[in-house]
């Protein structure tokens, strides 16, 4: 009876201080809500977007990296643009990719930040500009988990 105890207080408190992957989390982006899925774990944030064949406006996925990460996101198997806005913890844009191609053969370009962030969010085509994101906008991420996810 202990063990089971144990097992469900355990259980309590990582679901309290592990995001969890796919939840789908409302952001504000200039003046507009964004309804963007929340990806934290290594097999989540590899799949990415892979395969999707659209992207509404006002959607977009959120990736959510450990501490000391240098984010690199790359385009092989997607088959839509997007943008990529790469935030620090403490929701300042650090760098701007609009407009990134999908890449069907190998090489594919990389884009990757210069420093460790956080966050990673992937925007449908045309977003970036639209919106009038800046390098050096801070964002609102309060409504986000302020514990970065486990290695």
């Amino acid at each position: 009876m202990k063990s089971i105890a144990y097992a469900l207080a355990v259980g309590a408190l990582l679901a309290t201080s592990v995001p969890v992957t796919g939840a789908t989390q409302t952001i504000l982006l200039g003046d507009t809500e964004f309804a963007m899925e929340v990806v934290a774990d290594p097999d989540s944030r590899r799949q990415g977007l892979m395969g999707h064949e659209s992207l509404p406006f006002g959607s977009g996925m959120l990736f959510d990296f450990p501490i000391n990460t240098r984010p690199a996101i790359w385009m092989h198997n997607m088959v839509i643009s997007l943008d990529l806005v790469f935030v620090a913890a403490d929701g300042r844009i650090a760098h701007v990719f609009p407009e990134v191609p999908p890449c069907a053969d190998l090489p594919c370009a990389v884009y990757q930040a210069a420093e460790p962030l956080r966050w990673v969010f992937e925007l449908p085509a045309g977003s970036v500009d639209k919106l009038g994101l800046r390098v050096g906008d801070n964002l609102d991420l309060s409504v986000l988990p302020a514990t970065p996810p486990p290695n």
